[in-house]
């Protein structure tokens, strides 16, 4: 159905032709919009921001997608020109449903049967006008609402018919580890820290490996309340314990510790990456059904991409298999062994999905195994540029010599002390780099060298060849934990936040950022994202989130969003110093000095009063996150 409306929406036909009808007897119909965006620089923090296609991960919930349920193309700094593709909105031709059918993204599988309609003559321009859409970072888009079963249909893409390997009544190895995951999900508000959105029930999928062990994706478990499994067949639901869990690689870890669940299940064994054009099976519980399903498809590309859970960019596999809601940490199997897990797929293009290869689950598991928990993403600390559009006389680089040009180095990395500016990276780990940033992959395809960090862990160290000076040179770099100005996730932990004379402070995060304006997030995020000022690990950048106006801030309520740079002409390293700085004030006047000069000053003999007036008019139950109680 999806194809016919496109086709329609391309062609500026009828909008009806060949739509579905809704279970509530209106019309459901889309539009989308396209652009592109194209950049030249790298950025190796830790394996970059970059460009990439809008993506969106998948796992199905009982509730109606928020606002922010719909991603879009990051520009914060890539090495890649990509497209961009999103729906943009639906529309519902019928009065009835007009006041409680969402703008947002179509599931198809939430149609429950089909009908022939006869065609209307009616332009698409008098009901669909689409707008240019605003470039925007990968989002991880909210779970989607499970829909009812769909009547003998395909599960999509190029998938086969959904069914199973055997009879359903005989046992099957590969089917029998194969794993529902209920999750409830209750994520806090970044704009008003105290507070706790309402939570979600969401289902994904998972499957057993070695050791009473089961893998599914983190984004079907992040900040969970409750997790609950079933096995393929059996109705019994089985609570289950989360292990470990990788937000960066969208990965976790799960434990039933009902030595029932465990009885006839074999392990999946994991296997290999696999080549182009091979053809994949991928097994989960995704919507249109309660059952089972089983897709295949095949192997498009293997690629280094943006995962939209973490905006880690990683090495990925590309299939043409069906990936939807409930899908979410499913197994892709080949010759009986798993070879990579479902995760996330292409928003607005059809059959463009996308799973997490084996060498990155490998990664989480020996990272597990050899320091108990998941230590996170290394990084070396720098940002190149390809040489491709940088004369090599310039810098006299002999010819034939191709590599990369470091322009800038994180000054809380250990490459600081090893790389100088301008240097040219030729070899890393003995590897050549080529002028564009790429290293051979496999035969006559190519992936960046961002890859050549993956397999390494936080304290290892990572050998690089250099051209400086008219010299080569053989350096050694540790790699340290990431640090970003700006965090991109805060999964599973409450914000932190400080409440003073109804000033809100907390630090910068993306997700306040998008709290504040989905749209303008990522701009916030690029004047925020400064690393020249950065003198310690816990840097933090401290703004004021909101004024709640009371008589003690009359006259500062523009000052929201507002950076504070000093308590009492003391600079502030982060939102402990400021907490510090202004609980141990014994002046009578507190000045807080902002952005640009501004000056908030405050009557420390008002402040206490006030306090507990403002935050019993807005049910504030503490002054401070618990984080900072100790304080």
């Amino acid at each position: 159905m999806f194809r016919n409306v496109s086709k329609c929406l391309k062609n500026n036909t009828t909008i009806l032709l060949n739509c579905q009808k809704h279970r509530n007897g209106g019309v459901i119909v889309n539009s989308y919009n396209s652009n592109s965006s194209n950049s030249s620089s790298s950025n190796q923090w830790g394996f970059g921001y970059s460009s990439t296609q809008s993506q969106r991960y998948f796992a199905s919930s009982n509730t109606t997608p928020s606002p922010s349920s719909s991603s879009s193309s990051s520009s914060s700094s890539s090495s890649s020109s990509d497209k961009q593709k999103k729906l943009k909105k639906v529309t519902v031709i019928d009065d009835k449903l007009r006041n409680t059918t969402s703008t947002k993204e179509l599931v198809i599988s939430d149609l429950e049967h089909k009908e022939e309609l006869t065609p209307l003559s009616v332009p698409v321009e008098s009901f669909i006008k689409p707008q240019p859409l605003a470039q925007q970072p990968i989002q991880p888009i909210q779970p989607f609402p499970p829909a009812p079963p769909v009547s003998e249909q395909p599960a999509g893409g190029a998938s086969s018919t959904p069914g199973y390997m055997v009879s359903p009544n005989e046992s099957d190895p590969l089917l029998d580890p194969i794993i529902k995951v209920f999750s409830v999900l209750a994520s806090p508000n970044h704009f008003t820290p105290w507070q706790m959105r309402t939570q979600k029930e969401v289902t994904g999928s998972g499957f057993v490996i070695k050791g009473k062990r089961i893998l599914t994706n983190a984004h079907v478990v992040a900040d969970q309340t409750s997790i609950m499994l079933t096995k393929f067949g059996n109705p019994n639901k089985f609570n289950a314990r989360l292990l470990a869990i990788a937000h960066e690689y969208d990965l976790a870890m799960l434990t039933v510790d009902d030595d029932a669940f465990w009885e006839g299940i074999v392990p999946l064994e994991l296997g290999d990456i696999p080549e182009l054009q091979d053809t994949i099976t991928v097994v989960g519980f995704p919507t249109g059904g309660s059952n089972i399903c089983v897709t295949q498809g095949v192997v498009s590309r293997i690629d280094l991409q943006q995962y939209a859970h973490s905006e880690s960019r990683l090495l990925s596999i590309q299939i043409d298999a069906a990936i939807n809601p409930g899908n979410s940490g499913g197994p892709a199997l080949m010759n009986g062994k798993v070879i990579g897990i479902a995760f996330q797929n292409l928003a607005g293009a059809s059959s463009i999905g996308f799973i997490i290869p084996t060498p990155v689950v490998n990664r989480f598991l020996q990272d597990i195994e050899k320091n108990g928990k998941f230590t996170g993403e290394p990084m070396m600390g720098i940002m190149t540029q390809s040489l491709d559009s940088v004369p090599k006389k310039y810098y006299k680089i002999p010819d034939g010599m191709t590599g990369i040009l470091v322009n800038e180095i994180h000054p809380l990395s250990r490459a600081r002390n090893v790389l100088a500016l301008q240097d040219v990276i030729t070899h890393i780990r003995g590897v050549p780099i080529a002028n564009d940033g790429s290293i051979a992959f496999r035969r006559r395809e190519r992936i960046s060298y961002e890859y050549l960090l993956s397999s390494r862990f936080i304290g290892d160290t990572i050998d690089v060849t250099v051209f400086r000076k008219g010299e080569s040179l053989q350096l050694t770099i540790p790699l340290v934990p990431q640090i970003r100005v700006v965090p991109y996730q805060l999964y599973d932990r409450r914000p932190s936040y400080f409440f003073h004379a109804g000033f809100v402070f907390l630090p910068v995060t993306y997700p306040l950022l998008t709290e504040i304006s989905e749209d303008l997030a990522p701009t916030y995020r690029r004047v925020y994202e400064k690393v020249d000022n950065i003198t310690s690990p816990d840097y933090q950048i401290v703004v004021i989130a909101q004024v709640l106006i009371d008589k003690i801030n009359y006259g500062y309520s523009s000052f929201g969003l507002c950076e504070v740079k000093k308590v009492n002409n003391i600079p502030i390293k982060n939102l402990k110093h400021l907490v510090e700085l202004i609980e141990s004030n014994t002046n009578q006047y507190l000045v807080i000095t902002l952005e640009h000069d501004y000056l908030i000053i405050l009557d420390r003999d008002e402040v206490m009063e006030a306090n507990k007036r403002i935050m019993a008019q807005h049910a504030i139950p503490s002054a401070k996150s618990d984080d900072l109680k100790n304080i």
